[in-house]
């Protein structure tokens, strides 16, 4: 599979290449579906050069995660009447080339150490992705009006949420490897750069879950060292006083902030609820934008602060609106996976596998107040984090050919 392989190195390192938009045709189109597309034809050429199409098929089955999606979206789109079809087919397409290319990523890299470097290429797409964003602000393109780091991105936050994951991957790596100064360099990167997007979701999210790893991790040591014990303490003040000065006090001191935003996006979303049809069914795939637009006004009896709202902010408010209780059950239940996992950690070195849990947990924190990573991108990196932390490590370890040399290096990262 080594074109399969040299496409998707590619592609995870330009995941942001879906901003580069054109049409083929009728058809709008992007330059990230273009290379997922060309991808599963090499990965279907290469398959059937090998003679295992039908074994890979096959191992759909493996990919529950991917399966649930699938599943629940087709029974959503049965049960629930469809209002608005354009943002029907835009949902579609972020989760049909997300499960493409998360199929073929997990089926490509077999072993945790070509995940691995797959994730660390990605990685370095987004610290130059993040470094393109500051230049093309500095030249005086996109800047928001409070001058957050945003770039070519519609929101600073999206931008925190695209590059935070790969912050913990790097900053994991480096607790685990402290020798490995580039693991280092790239984590400050990410730091900076997150810190400029000044999305306290981010950077409170990533500061739990970095605090959590650490006492997992080392928390003997941590409670034993009092440098250690001070240095956490004057972090959590800076970051509660932080999230005061640019959250709470904007709440008190002006008619605008985003948690004024979101307090009418979830007091709409708590009246959509109050609908048992709507709590058991959910308002279709896809479709909380038109019902948000369609109540809002009554319920706030003003116009809102925002009308384009496609996401209900919520992690747990996104699934149910999707897919009904069931979508509420199934995240639920990944969480829960995610947490149990966490607390089960035994092994001496982390390998992506373990990374991806802590990964997942800030997509979940953050998750509480922020929802963008139902997008191209951001919906891409979900699944693969997803599939990668809560499949079994059985199911890993089967799916790689039988090579003992391999198979101890792997065990060793």
């Amino acid at each position: 599979m080594k074109y399969t392989k040299i496409l998707l190195f590619t592609t995870v390192f330009f995941l942001q290449a879906y901003l580069l938009r054109f049409s083929i045709g009728p058809y709008p189109s992007n330059l990230q579906e273009i290379l997922i597309g060309i991808t599963f034809l090499v990965f279907l050429i290469e398959s059937l050069k090998e003679k295992n199409l039908i074994q890979k098929i096959k191992k759909t089955r493996n990919h529950w995660i991917i399966l649930s999606f699938i599943g629940l979206t087709i029974l959503s789109i049965i049960l629930v009447p469809i209002k608005e079809n354009l943002d029907l087919i835009r949902h579609l397409k972020f989760l049909f080339f997300a499960v493409v290319l998360g199929f073929i990523f997990l089926e490509t890299f077999k072993s945790s150490k070509e995940r691995k470097k797959a994730i660390k290429i990605a990685g370095l797409g987004a610290i130059t992705f993040g470094i393109f964003s500051a230049v093309y602000n500095l030249l005086g393109y996109n800047v928001a009006h409070d001058l957050r780091l945003l770039g070519p991105l519609d929101a600073a936050v999206y931008l925190a949420y695209y590059l935070t994951p790969f912050f913990l991957f790097f900053t994991i790596q480096f607790f685990e490897n402290p020798k490995n100064k580039e693991n280092f360099v790239c984590s400050i990167i990410l730091l900076m750069l997150i810190f400029l997007t000044r999305s306290m979701g981010a950077i409170g999210g990533a500061f739990l879950v970095i605090f959590l790893y650490l006492t997992i991790r080392n928390w003997k040591k941590i409670l034993r060292n009092k440098k250690a014990k001070v240095i956490l303490t004057i972090t959590a003040i800076l970051l509660i006083g932080a999230v005061f000065y640019s959250k709470i006090l904007p709440t008190i001191t002006t008619p605008y902030s985003s948690l004024d935003e979101r307090g009418e996006i979830w007091q709409t979303s708590a009246y959509l609820l109050e609908k048992p049809k709507n709590l058991f069914f959910g308002v279709g795939y896809g479709q909380f934008e038109y019902h948000y637009i369609q109540n809002v006004d009554n319920i706030l009896g003003r116009e809102p602060l925002d009308y384009n709202v496609i996401q209900p902010h919520n992690i747990f408010l996104l699934f149910i609106f999707h897919y009904g209780i069931l979508g509420l059950a199934f995240i639920t239940f990944c969480i829960y996976k995610t947490i149990r996992k966490i607390t089960k950690l035994k092994h001496k070195k982390l390998k992506i596998e373990q990374i991806s849990l802590f990964i997942l947990l800030y997509f979940f924190i953050h998750g509480l107040i922020d929802t963008p990573f139902y997008k191209n991108d951001l919906m891409i990196l979900l699944i693969i984090f997803l599939e990668m932390g809560l499949t079994k490590k059985e199911k890993i370890i089967s799916n790689l050919k039988p090579n003992p040399k391999e198979h101890n290096t792997d065990l060793q990262l």
